[in-house]
Protein backbone atom coordinates (compact mmCIF):
# COMPACT_ATOMS: atom_id res chain seq x y z
CA UNK A 1 0.00 0.00 0.00
CA UNK A 2 1.16 3.57 -0.64
CA UNK A 3 2.02 5.82 2.31
CA UNK A 4 -0.34 8.49 0.99
CA UNK A 5 -3.29 6.13 1.47
CA UNK A 6 -2.45 5.26 5.04
CA UNK A 7 -3.37 7.00 8.24
CA UNK A 8 -2.47 6.40 11.84
CA UNK A 9 -3.83 3.19 13.34
CA UNK A 10 -4.01 1.98 16.88
CA UNK A 11 -4.57 -1.66 17.69
CA UNK A 12 -5.48 -2.59 21.23
CA UNK A 13 -5.29 -6.21 22.31
CA UNK A 14 -7.26 -6.69 25.49
CA UNK A 15 -6.86 -9.99 27.32
CA UNK A 16 -9.54 -11.03 29.78
CA UNK A 17 -10.18 -14.41 31.36
CA UNK A 18 -13.41 -16.12 30.33
CA UNK A 19 -15.96 -17.22 32.86
CA UNK A 20 -16.56 -20.89 33.55
CA UNK A 21 -18.93 -22.50 31.07
CA UNK A 22 -21.03 -25.62 31.28
CA UNK A 23 -19.85 -26.62 27.80
CA UNK A 24 -16.26 -27.92 27.58
CA UNK A 25 -13.79 -25.81 25.66
CA UNK A 26 -12.25 -27.10 22.46
CA UNK A 27 -8.57 -26.29 22.79
CA UNK A 28 -6.59 -26.67 19.56
CA UNK A 29 -3.26 -25.59 18.12
CA UNK A 30 -3.06 -22.12 16.59
CA UNK A 31 -2.40 -23.62 13.17
CA UNK A 32 -5.20 -26.21 13.40
CA UNK A 33 -8.05 -26.38 10.90
CA UNK A 34 -11.38 -26.79 12.67
CA UNK A 35 -14.37 -27.85 10.53
CA UNK A 36 -17.43 -25.63 10.75
CA UNK A 37 -20.49 -27.29 12.25
CA UNK A 38 -22.62 -25.19 9.90
CA UNK A 39 -20.75 -25.84 6.66
CA UNK A 40 -22.01 -28.33 4.07
CA UNK A 41 -21.77 -29.06 0.38
CA UNK A 42 -24.29 -29.95 -2.33
CA UNK A 43 -23.00 -32.98 -4.23
CA UNK A 44 -23.79 -35.53 -6.88
CA UNK A 45 -20.47 -37.36 -6.89
CA UNK A 46 -17.75 -37.42 -4.24
CA UNK A 47 -14.86 -39.86 -4.31
CA UNK A 48 -12.91 -40.95 -1.24
CA UNK A 49 -10.22 -38.44 -2.21
CA UNK A 50 -12.85 -35.69 -2.53
CA UNK A 51 -14.18 -36.39 0.96
CA UNK A 52 -10.66 -36.23 2.39
CA UNK A 53 -10.02 -32.90 0.67
CA UNK A 54 -13.25 -31.28 1.94
CA UNK A 55 -13.50 -32.74 5.44
CA UNK A 56 -10.98 -30.42 7.17
CA UNK A 57 -13.49 -27.56 6.82
CA UNK A 58 -16.84 -29.16 5.91
CA UNK A 59 -18.97 -31.20 8.31
CA UNK A 60 -21.99 -32.33 6.24
CA UNK A 61 -23.24 -33.01 2.73
CA UNK A 62 -26.48 -33.79 0.90
CA UNK A 63 -27.56 -34.92 -2.57
CA UNK A 64 -31.29 -33.98 -2.79
CA UNK A 65 -32.17 -37.59 -1.90
CA UNK A 66 -32.92 -39.68 1.16
CA UNK A 67 -29.95 -42.00 0.77
CA UNK A 68 -26.29 -41.48 -0.03
CA UNK A 69 -24.60 -43.10 -3.00
CA UNK A 70 -21.26 -41.73 -1.80
CA UNK A 71 -19.98 -42.62 1.66
CA UNK A 72 -16.99 -40.98 3.38
CA UNK A 73 -13.99 -43.31 3.79
CA UNK A 74 -12.85 -44.48 7.21
CA UNK A 75 -11.42 -41.68 9.29
CA UNK A 76 -13.38 -38.92 7.52
CA UNK A 77 -16.11 -37.31 9.60
CA UNK A 78 -18.74 -35.83 7.28
CA UNK A 79 -22.43 -36.37 8.01
CA UNK A 80 -25.00 -37.14 5.33
CA UNK A 81 -28.28 -35.18 5.62
CA UNK A 82 -31.27 -36.83 3.91
CA UNK A 83 -33.93 -34.97 1.95
CA UNK A 84 -37.52 -35.80 1.09
CA UNK A 85 -37.41 -34.08 -2.31
CA UNK A 86 -41.07 -33.75 -3.18
CA UNK A 87 -44.49 -35.30 -3.47
CA UNK A 88 -43.18 -38.46 -5.12
CA UNK A 89 -43.92 -42.06 -4.14
CA UNK A 90 -41.24 -43.27 -1.78
CA UNK A 91 -39.78 -39.94 -0.62
CA UNK A 92 -41.35 -39.96 2.85
CA UNK A 93 -40.92 -43.70 3.38
CA UNK A 94 -37.34 -43.37 2.09
CA UNK A 95 -36.50 -40.84 4.79
CA UNK A 96 -38.13 -43.13 7.35
CA UNK A 97 -36.01 -46.07 6.22
CA UNK A 98 -32.84 -43.99 6.28
CA UNK A 99 -33.44 -42.70 9.82
CA UNK A 100 -34.30 -46.18 11.03
CA UNK A 101 -30.98 -47.60 9.82
CA UNK A 102 -28.66 -44.60 10.24
CA UNK A 103 -25.66 -45.28 12.47
CA UNK A 104 -25.25 -41.53 13.02
CA UNK A 105 -28.34 -39.38 13.44
CA UNK A 106 -28.29 -36.36 11.10
CA UNK A 107 -28.67 -32.91 12.66
CA UNK A 108 -31.70 -32.22 10.49
CA UNK A 109 -33.90 -33.61 7.71
CA UNK A 110 -34.34 -31.41 4.65
CA UNK A 111 -37.88 -31.22 3.30
CA UNK A 112 -39.16 -30.43 -0.21
CA UNK A 113 -36.91 -28.93 -2.87
CA UNK A 114 -38.18 -25.68 -4.42
CA UNK A 115 -41.96 -26.25 -4.39
CA UNK A 116 -42.40 -22.81 -5.99
CA UNK A 117 -40.27 -23.54 -9.10
CA UNK A 118 -41.24 -25.40 -12.27
CA UNK A 119 -39.06 -28.45 -12.87
CA UNK A 120 -38.51 -28.95 -9.13
CA UNK A 121 -41.07 -30.15 -6.55
CA UNK A 122 -43.57 -27.60 -7.96
CA UNK A 123 -46.50 -28.00 -5.58
CA UNK A 124 -48.77 -25.33 -4.14
CA UNK A 125 -48.54 -24.11 -0.51
CA UNK A 126 -51.39 -26.32 0.74
CA UNK A 127 -49.92 -29.48 -0.80
CA UNK A 128 -46.48 -28.47 0.51
CA UNK A 129 -47.87 -28.18 4.05
CA UNK A 130 -49.60 -31.58 3.80
CA UNK A 131 -46.38 -33.19 2.65
CA UNK A 132 -44.29 -31.37 5.26
CA UNK A 133 -46.52 -32.71 8.03
CA UNK A 134 -45.89 -36.28 6.85
CA UNK A 135 -42.13 -35.70 6.79
CA UNK A 136 -42.26 -34.06 10.22
CA UNK A 137 -44.19 -36.99 11.68
CA UNK A 138 -41.43 -39.35 10.52
CA UNK A 139 -38.58 -37.15 11.77
CA UNK A 140 -40.26 -36.60 15.14
CA UNK A 141 -40.06 -40.35 15.84
CA UNK A 142 -36.27 -39.99 15.82
CA UNK A 143 -36.17 -36.55 17.49
CA UNK A 144 -34.66 -34.98 14.35
CA UNK A 145 -35.77 -31.45 13.37
CA UNK A 146 -36.94 -30.65 9.84
CA UNK A 147 -35.75 -27.69 7.76
CA UNK A 148 -37.90 -26.60 4.89
CA UNK A 149 -39.46 -26.21 2.52
CA UNK A 150 -36.21 -25.40 0.67
CA UNK A 151 -37.39 -22.46 -1.41
CA UNK A 152 -36.19 -20.91 -4.61
CA UNK A 153 -35.80 -17.24 -3.67
CA UNK A 154 -37.68 -16.13 -6.76
CA UNK A 155 -38.81 -17.31 -10.15
CA UNK A 156 -40.08 -16.02 -13.47
CA UNK A 157 -43.84 -15.77 -13.80
CA UNK A 158 -44.02 -18.64 -16.27
CA UNK A 159 -41.98 -20.88 -13.97
CA UNK A 160 -43.89 -20.10 -10.78
CA UNK A 161 -46.56 -22.14 -9.00
CA UNK A 162 -50.07 -20.65 -8.97
CA UNK A 163 -52.84 -21.08 -6.39
CA UNK A 164 -55.57 -19.23 -4.56
CA UNK A 165 -53.78 -17.64 -1.63
CA UNK A 166 -55.44 -18.43 1.74
CA UNK A 167 -54.60 -14.98 3.15
CA UNK A 168 -55.63 -12.74 0.25
CA UNK A 169 -58.21 -15.17 -1.22
CA UNK A 170 -56.93 -14.21 -4.67
CA UNK A 171 -55.40 -16.23 -7.49
CA UNK A 172 -51.67 -15.75 -6.92
CA UNK A 173 -48.55 -16.44 -8.93
CA UNK A 174 -45.81 -17.04 -6.35
CA UNK A 175 -42.80 -15.36 -7.99
CA UNK A 176 -41.24 -14.63 -4.57
CA UNK A 177 -40.73 -17.08 -1.72
CA UNK A 178 -42.10 -14.97 1.16
CA UNK A 179 -45.81 -14.94 0.12
CA UNK A 180 -45.58 -18.68 -0.63
CA UNK A 181 -44.16 -19.34 2.83
CA UNK A 182 -46.79 -17.21 4.53
CA UNK A 183 -49.45 -19.31 2.82
CA UNK A 184 -47.55 -22.48 3.78
CA UNK A 185 -47.46 -21.44 7.44
CA UNK A 186 -51.20 -20.75 7.32
CA UNK A 187 -51.85 -24.33 6.20
CA UNK A 188 -49.40 -25.73 8.76
CA UNK A 189 -51.65 -24.55 11.59
CA UNK A 190 -50.36 -25.78 14.95
CA UNK A 191 -47.74 -28.11 13.45
CA UNK A 192 -44.28 -26.87 14.37
CA UNK A 193 -41.87 -25.75 11.64
CA UNK A 194 -38.36 -26.14 13.06
CA UNK A 195 -36.41 -24.11 10.49
CA UNK A 196 -36.91 -22.41 7.14
CA UNK A 197 -34.62 -22.86 4.12
CA UNK A 198 -33.93 -21.18 0.81
CA UNK A 199 -31.53 -20.93 -2.16
CA UNK A 200 -29.67 -17.86 -3.45
CA UNK A 201 -27.75 -17.38 -6.71
CA UNK A 202 -27.48 -13.59 -6.77
CA UNK A 203 -24.93 -11.19 -5.33
CA UNK A 204 -23.88 -10.68 -1.72
CA UNK A 205 -26.52 -8.02 -1.17
CA UNK A 206 -29.25 -10.48 -2.13
CA UNK A 207 -27.89 -13.15 0.18
CA UNK A 208 -27.65 -10.85 3.19
CA UNK A 209 -31.06 -9.29 2.60
CA UNK A 210 -32.87 -12.57 1.97
CA UNK A 211 -31.32 -14.27 5.01
CA UNK A 212 -32.35 -11.40 7.25
CA UNK A 213 -35.83 -11.31 5.73
CA UNK A 214 -36.38 -15.03 6.34
CA UNK A 215 -35.34 -14.70 9.97
CA UNK A 216 -37.45 -11.58 10.51
CA UNK A 217 -40.58 -12.86 8.80
CA UNK A 218 -40.68 -16.33 10.34
CA UNK A 219 -38.62 -16.15 13.53
CA UNK A 220 -36.88 -19.49 12.99
CA UNK A 221 -33.36 -20.69 12.21
CA UNK A 222 -32.44 -20.33 8.55
CA UNK A 223 -30.75 -22.94 6.34
CA UNK A 224 -29.22 -21.74 3.07
CA UNK A 225 -29.03 -25.09 1.32
CA UNK A 226 -27.85 -23.80 -2.05
CA UNK A 227 -25.84 -20.66 -2.66
CA UNK A 228 -23.35 -19.30 -5.18
CA UNK A 229 -23.15 -16.23 -7.39
CA UNK A 230 -24.07 -17.74 -10.74
CA UNK A 231 -23.14 -14.84 -13.01
CA UNK A 232 -19.51 -14.11 -12.22
CA UNK A 233 -16.87 -12.93 -14.70
CA UNK A 234 -14.04 -15.11 -13.41
CA UNK A 235 -13.01 -17.83 -10.99
CA UNK A 236 -11.32 -15.16 -8.86
CA UNK A 237 -14.59 -13.22 -8.60
CA UNK A 238 -16.41 -16.41 -7.64
CA UNK A 239 -13.82 -17.05 -4.92
CA UNK A 240 -14.13 -13.51 -3.55
CA UNK A 241 -17.92 -13.91 -3.38
CA UNK A 242 -17.54 -17.29 -1.68
CA UNK A 243 -15.29 -15.82 1.01
CA UNK A 244 -17.61 -12.91 1.79
CA UNK A 245 -20.81 -14.95 1.58
CA UNK A 246 -19.54 -17.92 3.56
CA UNK A 247 -18.10 -15.81 6.34
CA UNK A 248 -21.38 -13.86 6.53
CA UNK A 249 -23.31 -17.13 6.92
CA UNK A 250 -20.76 -18.45 9.41
CA UNK A 251 -21.01 -15.31 11.55
CA UNK A 252 -24.79 -14.89 11.33
CA UNK A 253 -26.66 -16.05 14.46
CA UNK A 254 -29.75 -16.54 12.28
CA UNK A 255 -28.11 -19.22 10.13
CA UNK A 256 -28.01 -22.81 11.36
CA UNK A 257 -26.52 -24.42 8.26
CA UNK A 258 -25.39 -23.65 4.72
CA UNK A 259 -24.20 -25.58 1.67
CA UNK A 260 -22.26 -24.30 -1.34
CA UNK A 261 -23.52 -25.28 -4.79
CA UNK A 262 -21.62 -27.41 -5.60
CA UNK A 263 -18.80 -29.93 -5.55
CA UNK A 264 -18.43 -29.86 -9.35
CA UNK A 265 -20.86 -27.63 -11.26
CA UNK A 266 -20.82 -28.91 -14.84
CA UNK A 267 -22.97 -26.05 -16.13
CA UNK A 268 -20.77 -23.42 -14.47
CA UNK A 269 -17.25 -24.72 -13.64
CA UNK A 270 -16.23 -21.31 -12.25
CA UNK A 271 -18.18 -22.06 -9.04
CA UNK A 272 -16.90 -25.63 -8.48
CA UNK A 273 -15.16 -26.54 -5.24
CA UNK A 274 -13.21 -29.39 -6.85
CA UNK A 275 -11.18 -29.72 -10.02
CA UNK A 276 -11.67 -32.69 -12.33
CA UNK A 277 -8.84 -34.57 -10.64
CA UNK A 278 -10.16 -36.53 -7.63
CA UNK A 279 -9.31 -34.86 -4.34
CA UNK A 280 -7.93 -31.65 -5.87
CA UNK A 281 -9.52 -28.46 -4.55
CA UNK A 282 -10.12 -25.51 -6.84
CA UNK A 283 -9.20 -22.05 -5.56
CA UNK A 284 -12.82 -21.84 -4.36
CA UNK A 285 -12.47 -25.16 -2.59
CA UNK A 286 -9.28 -24.04 -0.86
CA UNK A 287 -11.07 -20.97 0.46
CA UNK A 288 -14.18 -22.93 1.50
CA UNK A 289 -12.18 -25.52 3.42
CA UNK A 290 -9.82 -23.06 5.10
CA UNK A 291 -12.33 -20.43 6.22
CA UNK A 292 -12.44 -20.76 10.03
CA UNK A 293 -15.51 -21.15 12.20
CA UNK A 294 -16.12 -18.51 14.85
CA UNK A 295 -17.47 -20.71 17.64
CA UNK A 296 -17.12 -19.29 21.14
CA UNK A 297 -15.91 -22.60 22.58
CA UNK A 298 -12.79 -22.83 20.35
CA UNK A 299 -9.57 -21.70 22.05
CA UNK A 300 -6.16 -21.67 20.37
CA UNK A 301 -3.25 -22.91 22.50
CA UNK A 302 -0.13 -20.77 22.74
CA UNK A 303 2.60 -20.61 21.51
CA UNK A 304 1.83 -20.45 17.80
CA UNK A 305 0.71 -18.21 14.96
CA UNK A 306 -2.94 -17.27 14.53
CA UNK A 307 -4.16 -16.15 11.14
CA UNK A 308 -6.15 -12.96 11.67
CA UNK A 309 -9.28 -14.63 10.25
CA UNK A 310 -9.59 -16.89 13.33
CA UNK A 311 -11.58 -14.45 15.41
CA UNK A 312 -14.53 -15.37 17.58
CA UNK A 313 -16.31 -12.04 17.03
CA UNK A 314 -15.63 -9.10 14.76
CA UNK A 315 -17.10 -5.72 13.89
CA UNK A 316 -15.94 -3.50 11.05
CA UNK A 317 -13.50 -6.17 9.86
CA UNK A 318 -13.94 -8.67 7.06
CA UNK A 319 -12.00 -11.66 5.74
CA UNK A 320 -10.45 -11.12 2.31
CA UNK A 321 -8.12 -13.06 0.02
CA UNK A 322 -4.60 -12.53 1.32
CA UNK A 323 -2.20 -10.06 -0.24
CA UNK A 324 0.66 -11.53 1.76
CA UNK A 325 3.11 -14.19 0.58
CA UNK A 326 1.54 -17.10 2.48
CA UNK A 327 -1.79 -18.41 3.69
CA UNK A 328 -5.26 -17.77 2.32
CA UNK A 329 -6.74 -14.80 4.20
CA UNK A 330 -6.13 -11.37 5.67
CA UNK A 331 -8.41 -9.33 7.88
CA UNK A 332 -9.35 -6.13 6.09
CA UNK A 333 -10.38 -3.22 8.28
CA UNK A 334 -13.03 -0.69 7.30
CA UNK A 335 -12.12 2.97 7.02
CA UNK A 336 -13.96 3.68 10.28
CA UNK A 337 -12.06 1.04 12.20
CA UNK A 338 -13.34 -2.10 13.87
CA UNK A 339 -12.64 -4.82 16.39
CA UNK A 340 -11.97 -8.55 16.50
CA UNK A 341 -11.83 -10.92 19.46
CA UNK A 342 -9.55 -13.98 19.63
CA UNK A 343 -9.80 -16.86 22.07
CA UNK A 344 -6.45 -18.16 23.32
CA UNK A 345 -5.35 -20.75 25.87
CA UNK A 346 -2.26 -19.96 27.98
CA UNK A 347 -1.06 -23.08 29.79
CA UNK A 348 1.43 -21.32 32.08
CA UNK A 349 1.67 -17.69 33.11
CA UNK A 350 4.76 -15.84 32.00
CA UNK A 351 6.38 -13.59 29.43
CA UNK A 352 5.44 -13.87 25.78
CA UNK A 353 6.61 -12.15 22.62
CA UNK A 354 3.61 -11.05 20.57
CA UNK A 355 4.44 -10.46 16.92
CA UNK A 356 1.84 -8.83 14.65
CA UNK A 357 2.11 -8.86 10.88
CA UNK A 358 0.23 -5.95 9.36
CA UNK A 359 0.19 -3.52 6.46
CA UNK A 360 0.08 0.17 7.24
CA UNK A 361 1.61 2.67 9.63
CA UNK A 362 0.78 3.54 13.20
CA UNK A 363 0.89 2.15 16.70
CA UNK A 364 0.02 -1.27 18.05
CA UNK A 365 -0.89 -1.33 21.72
CA UNK A 366 -1.06 -4.57 23.72
CA UNK A 367 -3.32 -4.28 26.74
CA UNK A 368 -4.59 -6.44 29.55
CA UNK A 369 -7.16 -5.41 32.10
CA UNK A 370 -7.10 -1.88 30.74
CA UNK A 371 -3.31 -1.61 31.20
CA UNK A 372 -0.85 -1.33 28.35
CA UNK A 373 1.65 -4.19 28.44
CA UNK A 374 3.66 -3.23 25.37
CA UNK A 375 3.72 -0.95 22.37
CA UNK A 376 5.02 -1.53 18.86
CA UNK A 377 5.31 0.97 16.04
CA UNK A 378 4.56 0.33 12.38
CA UNK A 379 7.07 2.25 10.23
CA UNK A 380 6.05 4.65 7.47
CA UNK A 381 6.54 2.34 4.53
CA UNK A 382 4.62 0.22 2.11
CA UNK A 383 4.23 -3.54 2.29
CA UNK A 384 3.95 -5.94 5.20
CA UNK A 385 5.72 -5.35 8.51
CA UNK A 386 6.37 -7.60 11.50
CA UNK A 387 6.38 -5.71 14.79
CA UNK A 388 6.56 -7.17 18.27
CA UNK A 389 6.31 -6.43 21.96
CA UNK A 390 7.01 -8.34 25.17
CA UNK A 391 3.93 -9.00 27.28
CA UNK A 392 3.00 -10.97 30.39
CA UNK A 393 0.01 -13.32 30.22
CA UNK A 394 -1.89 -14.92 33.06
CA UNK A 395 -2.62 -18.64 32.78
CA UNK A 396 -5.91 -19.96 31.44
CA UNK A 397 -8.41 -19.30 28.64
CA UNK A 398 -8.47 -15.66 27.57
CA UNK A 399 -10.06 -13.41 24.96
CA UNK A 400 -7.93 -10.88 23.13
CA UNK A 401 -9.61 -7.94 21.49
CA UNK A 402 -8.00 -6.22 18.52
CA UNK A 403 -9.36 -2.75 17.81
CA UNK A 404 -8.33 -0.35 15.06
CA UNK A 405 -8.72 3.34 14.45
CA UNK A 406 -8.15 5.35 11.32
CA UNK A 407 -7.71 4.19 7.76
CA UNK A 408 -6.40 0.64 8.10
CA UNK A 409 -5.36 -1.73 6.30
CA UNK A 410 -4.88 -5.41 6.68
CA UNK A 411 -3.79 -7.67 9.49
CA UNK A 412 -2.38 -11.02 8.46
CA UNK A 413 -1.42 -12.77 11.70
CA UNK A 414 -0.79 -12.54 15.42
CA UNK A 415 2.06 -14.77 16.59
CA UNK A 416 2.87 -15.77 20.16
CA UNK A 417 6.39 -16.98 21.03
CA UNK A 418 8.00 -17.82 24.36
Amino acid sequence: MKNSTLRLIALALVATCTCASAAPLRIVACEAQVPSKKRGVCENSLSAQDFRALAPGVSWYYNWHFKADNIPPAGVDMTFIPMAWGNRPGDVSGVASYLAGAQKKPPVVLAINEPNLKGQAFIDPETTAELFKKIKAVADRYNVPVAGPNMSLGSAEGDSIKAVDPLTHEKTTYTFMIPFLKAFFHYMGATKVDAVAYHSYGNIGELKWATGEMAKQFGRPVWVTEYAQWNVPSVEAARDYLIEATDFLERSPDVQGYAWFKERAKDNPKISLLDRQPGKLSILGEAYVNLPPHDADIYYRLPGKLNASKFVRASGMDIKTTKDKEGFFDLAVSGNGGSADYNIQVDAAGPCTVRVRAAGEGTINLQSGGKTLGTAQLAKKTGWQDVEAKVQFAAGPQTLRVTTQGLVLRIHSVEFAK
